[in-house]
């Protein structure tokens, strides 16, 4: 068989090989080469400047504090001012958005564009700017009602807007915060948008993140449902396995971060916080617990697990203020069998146990005080 080439001043039909040919390697992989330093157009600049601005609010809204609610006037103004200073951040993200989608209507992610400036403008709304908000709001109803866009998007911007208006109306920073109100919210978004597994999604939020009572109510409505998607369902058992263990006696085997073999029975006391953090994530500490150290709370003691082993604190940085308690850690991180026996999900978490060292309650950081109050009450059957 013979080959053909046909390439640079040669005929067609003639067997040798062009020198020029010979060069077409190098020249693809030069060319190669070219292309990938070449600047991005104009359309990748101003999605970069979205996604800049999307990553710097949504560092600012981890940032802020934990509740609402100021304990004193310096407090108050200094939240005012993060808020303040959060919403302009979202609203910087929204205009940018705003911008892509109307300067680049073909391109892959324009959809994607709209629904950031829907979400963002919801999140830039605040309590003094009333014109702000009404466009905000008239933006994401507009995507919210527009069947064209994918449902996903269109229950995560309706979600964004019910759960503003809920912390407006209960000054609570998350949307679980008041199950009754999150899950009337969630009831209305299944009217509006049928039972879709983006929903369920929710409900299952709500039931790991709201207090146990309330989350164990709103795991059984999953478990029970024809339309929840089967991951849906495991993981809403593991919500009720873990309520399973409230007014059960807990103890376990722990190691102390000095290396000494200990259990949480052994240091307990008339009542017992077990604050389990991302040691890795956190080596300066558990974080959102220096109010307890301001004000410590009476005839309790503390029991910090590092799940996974701390690592050395950035240089400059300082250690978290905690009140007074042990430290203990877990080597073996999400996979310790603590972490497995009382299926935790995220962190940090915390579980309160009563002077019989039987579990109380378990719930976020920001929900101690509440836990600690709820000691001894009546548990769902």
């Amino acid at each position: 068989m013979t080959l053909t080439v046909c390439a640079g001043p040669f005929p067609a039909g003639n067997t040798r090989v062009s020198p020029y040919l010979r060069l077409l390697p190098a020249l693809c992989f030069a060319s190669g080469l070219g292309a990938q330093t070449l600047p991005p157009n104009a359309a990748d600049q101003a999605w970069s400047q979205v996604t800049s601005k999307e990553k710097a609010a949504n560092d600012a809204r981890v940032r802020s504090p934990q509740g609402i609610v100021a304990t004193s006037r310096t407090d108050a103004s200094r939240y005012k001012a993060e808020v303040e200073a959060r919403a302009q951040k979202y609203r910087a993200m929204a205009q940018a958005a705003r911008d892509f989608h109307s300067q680049h209507t073909t391109h892959p992610k324009a959809a994607e564009a709209r629904k950031l400036e829907a979400l963002a403008g919801v999140q830039g709304i605040t309590p003094t700017d009333k014109t702000y908000e009404r466009s905000a709001l008239a933006v994401a109803r507009a995507f919210r009602t527009t069947p064209t866009h994918p449902i996903e998007d269109r229950i995560q911007v309706a979600h964004s807007m019910e759960a503003f208006f809920i912390g407006r109306k209960t000054l609570t920073r998350h949307w679980y915060d008041n199950p009754f109100l999150a899950e009337t919210m969630l009831d209305r978004l299944r009217g509006e948008f049928g039972e879709q597994p983006e929903i369920w999604g929710l409900f299952l939020s709500l039931a790991q993140n709201t207090y146990c009572d309330a989350g164990k109510e709103a795991a059984m409505r999953i478990v029970q449902s024809a339309y929840a998607p089967r991951p849906t369902k495991e993981l809403a058992r593991r919500v009720l396995e873990r309520y399973s263990l409230v007014r059960q006696p807990l103890d376990f085997p722990l190691t102390l971060a000095q290396g000494r073999a200990t259990t949480l029975g052994e240091l307990a006391g008339k009542t017992t916080i077990v604050c389990l953090w991302d040691g890795p994530r956190h080596p300066e500490g558990p974080p959102g617990l220096h109010d307890f150290k301001a004000k410590p709370l009476p005839n309790t003691k503390w029991v910090f697990i590092s799940v996974g082993v701390p690592g050395d604190l950035p240089k400059g940085a300082k250690s978290t203020p905690v009140p007074s308690g042990s430290t203990c850690v877990e080597s073996l991180g999400r996979a310790s069998p603590i972490v497995a026996r009382l299926k935790v999900d995220r962190l940090p978490y915390v579980f309160v146990l009563d002077e019989q060292r039987r579990l109380s309650g378990y719930g976020r950081v920001d929900e101690i005080p509440a836990l600690i109050a709820g000691i001894g009450r009546p548990v769902l059957p």
